[in-house]
């Protein structure tokens, strides 16, 4: 017996996320599909292995004559037909710009993690890198809950289910409560972060970190909390409070920051809040900068480490003392290691991971 007999499918919704077009509704309603059986997932995936881009202008042509196609080609019986025939006319942003096609045949990348990727029926868009990691696993579950890590060395972009914008920074963690938005939109990070916010008074967007907590008043801002003991934001635009926060619970509003103004809440040292010259210092790192004002060597090792998941030893101690201004625009280690022991006058050894940093004595 044909066990894809009982099988119906989307066809314009299937070819629309192909095309990378779905709305969040349609790709809703996609996983609804693969989560109703298991026979729906092991078509869907026949589907993509018998995707052949050659064909792509005959599919696009008629949607109806395409499934005929792929029926016959796989032996589906007759009463497999596409259901739902009216299709969205709203075109999505969503999801697109998070594809991009490798292998010989050109095949989309998303085909290799396509399930997972039409699940996202939680907070946010976000692809398991555990889905790249296996070629069959259990389907996932439908949760209220989710954190998000990111390891040295990587940093992915985030969208909420308010539509809210989040860059995440190696080496970082960011978890959605059960209960977000109700009636808050809270959420806790750890690390490094940049947050574009969509605007809502009825439903405020709270950030908590271990030492104090960010509430958002309509703004891009970036926070960095790598030090339990301290918290910087730096706003682009908008206005944005900063306050104290004790166990995980909010305590009490210290200062609303205006644009381009920098709020820095220490445990020894308090509030400090000062202007911002150059804002591409905070945020550079979420368009792939590294960006250097006069930072002391200790804290630029620091960052390397971080962004490119290697260790650093800095053997001669006069180096700590000397500080770096300097912009690496996407450059790979060895360009960034060239140039920065020039500037700092240092030279330096490689070994696989492992930098070595020494005083230039020249």
């Amino acid at each position: 017996m044909n066990r894809w007999k009982k099988v119906s499918m989307n066809w314009k919704i299937l070819k629309k996320y192909i095309q990378g077009r779905c709305s969040e509704q349609e790709l809703r309603q996609l996983g609804a599909w693969l989560q109703e059986d298991p026979a729906n997932e092991d078509f869907f995936k026949s589907f993509i292995e018998d995707w052949d881009p050659e064909e792509h202008a005959e599919f696009e042509a008629d949607a109806q004559a395409a499934w005929q196609q792929f029926k016959k080609r796989n032996k589906l019986s007759s009463s497999s037909q596409p259901i739902g025939s009216a299709s969205t006319k709203k075109k999505s942003s969503a999801s697109a710009n998070h594809f991009k096609e490798v292998g010989s045949r050109g095949y989309p990348y998303w085909f290799s993690i396509a399930a997972a990727a039409v699940i996202l029926i939680t907070t946010l868009y976000f692809i398991s890198q555990d889905w790249l990691q296996a070629n069959e696993q259990t389907k996932p579950t439908e949760i209220a809950a989710q954190k998000i890590t990111t390891d040295r060395g990587q940093r992915t972009n985030l969208r909420l289910s308010d539509g809210s914008l989040v860059t995440l920074n190696a080496e970082s963690s960011l978890e959605i409560p059960e209960n977000y938005g109700d009636p808050t939109r809270t959420i806790y990070l750890e690390g490094e972060a940049f947050f574009e916010v969509e605007h809502d008074e009825q439903h405020p967007f709270i950030v908590i970190t271990p030492r104090g907590y960010v509430k958002d008043l309509g703004t891009q801002f970036n926070i960095t909390a790598y030090d339990s003991s301290r918290i910087e934001v730096a706003v682009k635009e908008g206005l944005a409070s900063l306050g104290t926060v004790k166990k995980g619970i909010i305590q009490k509003e210290l200062v609303e920051l205006t644009p381009n103004k920098l709020g820095i809440l220490k445990r020894v040292g308090g509030l400090t809040v000062s202007d911002i010259t150059d804002m591409e210092e905070f945020t550079g790192w979420a368009e792939g900068k590294l960006v250097f004002r006069e930072t002391p060597f200790p804290e630029v090792v620091q960052r390397l480490e971080r962004w490119f998941n290697i260790e650093c030893i800095t053997e001669d101690p006069q180096l700590k003392e000397r500080t770096l201004t300097a912009t690496y625009s996407n450059m790979p280690l060895d360009e960034v290691l060239e140039v920065l022991s020039v500037s700092v006058r240092a030279s330096y050894e490689r070994e696989k991971r492992t930098v070595t940093f020494r005083d230039n004595q020249e």
